[in-house]
């Protein structure tokens, strides 16, 4: 057998048709339980990766199918012949960060944590090339899927020691937050995800918001004061942060402060006033919907988790830190708060979503604008992005 797939990845070649009916050779025997032979086929392409300074691509794709088909069939068999596999081809690359990433979310959204616990972080997990890194995006992966993670003891054990350790993913908790409701399954939900589509094609929850005459005569007092600074701007775009570093995202956050509250019936008439540079025109006022904190949670995971136009995203679990970094900053929660009393904070504020209005954004795939108005309803914080390829 060893012989025959030696063979077998030799002949591999640039021909598309080729690495396809591989692929689909692959998917075929994962379908029938044929792990064996995949791992076998993951292993020999791994050990030809790991002879040449840059794989060829077809390694690249069949690895990745090998992975997939793996982790798309719940069981510990399959499980193992996954993990038995390095995590990536390229163990020095930079690229690794975002292999083991990925990789966590395919196992976590593939296989059951009854069979994860013992294999990866229970009596087994010593036999397996697995990084303490892979285990802590995995771990947390599985909070998104709502695996009851206190249950089981491997799970609980290495959540406590990344708490000890002050890893960066430990200040999440092992359970949903009530503005993550939204990410629970449904039951009998057929092809569900959490995920927002990307935008023009998103919706809004309910009928735009008009500033009334009335509206504006309650408010025309109010006078907001832009307060944004650099931190709380770029702590606010936390979940995009990637677009601009990997891609050609653009980022505008900024926040404003009143003396008199505004009261949450009357904020179409304070917003419209609000001068959000660079990305409303004067000619197209943004178009305004209340919103409520388990969306705004979702387009900031969606956001955070999913590519932008290059590069890669974040994935489920820092994606979720990463989403609650903005969350928090758009709140005005302070930075070192614990998770619970930000999610507490962001349940009092009100959530408005701002439809695109002018050509700072690109309108292409990638756009959102959030708005807070914070509880007290003196502070009011505004997030947008956009990016293209």
């Amino acid at each position: 057998m060893t012989r025959d797939m030696a063979r077998r990845v030799e002949s591999l070649s640039t021909d598309a048709t080729e690495v396809t009916a591989l692929g689909q050779e692959i998917d075929g025997r994962a379908a029938a339980g044929e792990f064996a032979w995949i791992g076998d086929l993951g292993a020999e392409i791994a050990s030809r990766a790991a002879g040449v300074k840059d794989s060829q691509w077809y390694y690249d794709v069949v690895f990745d199918r090998v992975q997939r088909a793996l982790a798309a069939h719940p069981g510990r068999e399959s499980l193992r012949t996954l993990v038995r596999l390095p995590l990536s081809l390229r163990q020095e690359d930079p690229q690794r960060t975002s292999a083991e990433r990925r990789l966590a979310a395919l196992v976590a959204g593939g296989h059951r944590a009854d069979d994860v616990d013992p294999v990866v972080f229970g009596e087994e997990s010593g036999r397996y090339p697995l990084s303490h890194e892979f285990k802590a995006c995995l771990l947390h992966e599985l909070v998104l899927k709502g695996a009851p993670v206190e249950e089981h003891a491997g799970l609980s054990s290495f959540a406590g020691a990344l708490v000890a350790e002050g890893h960066p993913l430990a200040v999440l908790p092992l359970t949903l937050l009530p503005a993550e409701r939204g990410l629970r399954r449904p039951p009998h939900a057929a092809d569900w995800t959490w995920a927002l589509p990307p935008s023009p094609m998103v919706t809004f929850e309910g009928p735009e918001l008009h500033a009334s005459p009335q509206m504006r005569q309650r408010t025309a007092h109010v006078d907001m004061t832009e307060i944004t600074d650099a931190a709380s701007a770029e702590a606010m775009g936390a979940a995009v942060r990637h677009w601009c570093a990997q891609s050609n995202g653009k980022v505008a956050a900024q926040e404003f402060w009143s003396p008199d509250p505004v009261a949450p019936d009357d904020f179409p008439a304070v917003f419209e006033r609000l001068p959000l540079i660079p990305w409303r025109a004067e000619d197209a006022p943004a178009r305004l919907y209340a919103s409520a904190s388990d969306t705004v949670l979702r387009v900031l995971l969606t956001a955070a988790a999913l590519s932008p136009a290059y590069g890669s995203g974040l994935y489920g679990a820092y994606g979720r830190l990463a989403a609650w970094r903005s969350l928090g900053a758009l709140v005005g929660a302070p930075a070192d708060a614990p998770l619970t009393d930000t999610a507490e904070r962001v349940e009092r504020a009100h959530w408005f979503r701002a439809a695109p209005a002018s050509d700072w954004f690109h309108e292409v795939a990638w756009d959102f604008a959030v708005v807070a108005l914070r509880p007290g309803g003196q502070e009011i914080a505004v997030l947008a992005a956009t990016d293209t390829d």
